[in-house]
């Protein structure tokens, strides 16, 4: 009985052995592509300068209760992940804005993570603070009232 159970114990190993030995070539030949097509917003929004682990600047913005926007500001962040939707991004810092009637949420602590699927992110500070600036201006022109902070 105990060599059965012998034999039978070896017989196993030895066809778990075999079916290893194909993972390990799959293993072996697998090659990484970080590259990722993003979708038509974010290719013009973005285009091909950002990369995962790059420092840039994104948007807070704070809407009131008809969703218009009442104060935009810059944010430091690190974009995290790239998918073809959207980019994950984390806040570098912390940034509050101006408590507002009608909204609970007024700002952003350091580490908190979003999916940003509009494309509003910058290499520098000052691009996100002109693009602040022209939402202000268009705003201004829908006769919409803006703060930047």
């Amino acid at each position: 009985m105990k060599l059965k159970t012998a034999l039978l114990f070896l017989v196993t190993i030895a066809l778990v052995a075999c079916n290893n030995k194909n993972k390990s070539n799959e293993i072996a030949n697998y090659t990484y592509s970080d590259e990722v097509k993003f979708n038509k917003l974010l290719e013009e929004r973005v285009g091909d300068w950002i990369t995962q682990g790059i420092d840039c600047y994104g948007i807070l913005v704070m809407t009131n209760s008809d969703d218009v926007i009442v104060s935009a500001r810059p944010v430091s962040v690190k974009a995290m992940h790239l998918s073809a939707d959207a980019i994950k991004v984390k806040a570098n810092e912390r940034v509050s804005l101006a408590p507002k009637e009608g909204c609970n949420v007024m700002g952003l602590e350091k580490g908190d993570t979003w999916w940003e699927k509009e494309g509003d992110l910058f290499k520098t500070y000052d691009e996100a603070v002109v693009y602040c600036k022209d939402l202000i201006r268009a705003g201004r022109e829908k006769n919409m009232r803006f703060t930047i902070d």
